[in-house]
């Protein structure tokens, strides 16, 4: 299919669609599952990026496979339980966390301002 039948489909998809994106996507992928010319026409200029992004991922999977294994570590079972006793010495403190510090100024002021607005609005019980 040439560059204009593939500008003509789209055209028709939005035509169809009423000029919506979206469903003139979902029409134009209906039509490349039924016509190996649009869908050719469609993917041609992607091919190269295609088949890297294809290639790339069989080599990744496969180099997580092999990796998976756990054959060639060379750690003995001491090593790791060396290597996990010195990192909890080095855990990071949790900073939210701030001992036997007086919260601002600034909260104290405003929680009261916030019981007196509330003392103002309340019913005085006879």
């Amino acid at each position: 299919m040439t560059d204009s039948g593939l500008n003509g489909k789209i055209k028709e998809a939005l035509a169809a669609t009423g000029n919506n994106r979206h469903d003139a996507h979902k029409l134009l992928i209906t039509w490349a599952v039924r016509d190996p010319g649009l869908l050719l026409a469609l993917t041609k200029p992607h091919l190269k990026a295609i088949a890297t992004g294809v290639v790339d991922h069989y080599l990744r999977h496969n180099a997580e496979q092999a990796s998976d294994d756990g054959e060639g570590d060379g750690l003995s079972r001491s090593a790791i339980d060396d290597i996990i006793s010195s990192a909890a010495m080095r855990l990071p403190r949790d900073k939210r966390k701030m001992p036997n510090i007086p919260p601002p100024k600034s909260t104290e002021r405003q929680a009261s301002t916030m019981r007196k607005l509330a003392a103002a609005f309340t019913k005085k019980k006879k």
